[in-house]
């Protein structure tokens, strides 16, 4: 017969083993429960992409730059000294024309998706247009620059163009001058909106301008001390084309876009006075208006690589920082600029330059 101390001793043996049990089940469960949460999150980003989420054009920035092989040197230069991106037109067909300035005699080449689609090579003064060679699907595109110059250095752009066709052939492409390093606002060029505003207005302005007289005005001067080169812009009203020309020197031309345009001279000044002058010309060739400031040598090389504004007449400081700084308030740092030219923020005369911030 079995003795109670026996007895006692299965009973407690089989206890300790249903105990056992139970958290041998227990951890079971959990590592069940531990695995299956694991392969949940494994497999999660496989169902969100079979969720086909669209992805906007400005999302593909940092892919617009294109590849450089190792045997291709990269010159690290601000694209803002390289590339001036001044005239976009893309129509509903997807065809791109593009014409600006860059690199006195170098090659532009035109990237989409790690292929060039569009080459040219830029003039003396660094001017050039460039058409794609065939057009661009309906979709999302976005084009990127490689420059080469006339030295064989390689230069990529920080600019890139986002371009979106839509499947309506009557609908006008929107198009947007974007940063790749996203430390510049994007800038839209052109869109179904934009282009019925500048209809409009272009409607309005030409009804205006008829009965005006002709006239041009020197807005603003830039030193390019890396380029050697002396950047000019203002707006004229009627005309064709501008010539441009320091007293006693060549004469460089260009021509006018919505009242606006934009002259490069190679940068041969003098320390003290010089004269610059430029002329609107019309359809005969015939001089219709003339306007001209004198500028210092030594002025021009202290402003660095600034923009030197020209005053014009009915300018006022407030205005000018309203116009060109986006805000009225920052008059103030013109006036830090500009100590020496400036005795009294309320007096300012038409043909001062000063230098913007």
């Amino acid at each position: 017969m079995i003795s109670i101390y026996t007895k006692v001793k299965l009973f407690l043996l089989n206890r300790k083993i249903k105990i056992l049990s139970k958290i041998a089940y227990l951890l079971s469960l959990g590592t069940f429960l531990a695995v299956g949460a694991l392969i949940y999150n494994i497999y999660q980003p496989l169902n969100i992409e079979e969720k086909k989420i669209s992805i906007p054009v400005v999302d593909k920035i940092k892919e617009a730059k294109p590849i450089i092989k190792e045997n291709e040197k990269l010159e690290k230069i601000k694209s803002e000294k390289i590339l001036n991106l001044q005239t976009i037109r893309v129509n509903p067909e997807g065809d791109v024309l593009i014409a600006g300035k860059t690199l006195p005699n170098s090659e532009l080449n035109v990237i989409s998706n790690g292929k060039i689609i569009a080459k040219t090579l830029s003039d003396n003064i660094g001017e050039f247009v460039i058409v794609t060679e065939n057009p661009l699907n309906i979709g999302d595109h976005i084009l990127a620059f490689k420059i080469i110059s006339s030295d064989k250095k390689i230069i990529i752009s920080d600019d890139a163009i986002a371009i979106k066709i839509d499947q309506n052939k009557k609908t006008v492409p929107i198009v947007a001058i974007i940063d790749t390093d996203g430390i510049k606002a994007t800038k839209i060029i052109q869109s179904p909106k934009l282009n019925k505003k500048r209809k409009k207005l272009k409607i309005i302005s030409q009804n205006s301008i008829n009965n005006l007289t002709p006239e041009i005005s020197i807005l603003s001067l830039t030193n390019d001390l890396e380029l050697n080169q002396l950047e000019i812009s203002g707006y004229s009203i009627k005309g064709l084309k501008v010539e441009a020309r320091i007293l006693g020197g060549k004469v460089f031309r260009g021509s006018i876009l919505d009242n606006a345009w934009n002259i490069v001279l190679p940068n041969s000044l003098i320390s003290g006075k010089q004269v610059l002058i430029v002329n609107l010309i019309n359809k005969e060739g015939k001089i219709i208006a003339k306007d001209e400031v004198n500028i210092f040598g030594e002025v021009l090389k202290n402003a660095g690589n600034k923009t030197l504004l020209v005053v014009q007449k009915g300018d006022a400081l407030w205005k000018i920082a309203y116009q060109r700084l986006g805000g009225g308030q920052k008059y103030l740092d013109i006036i830090k600029l500009n100590k020496d030219k400036i005795n009294n923020p309320d007096l300012i005369y038409p043909k001062q330059l000063f230098i913007l911030p």
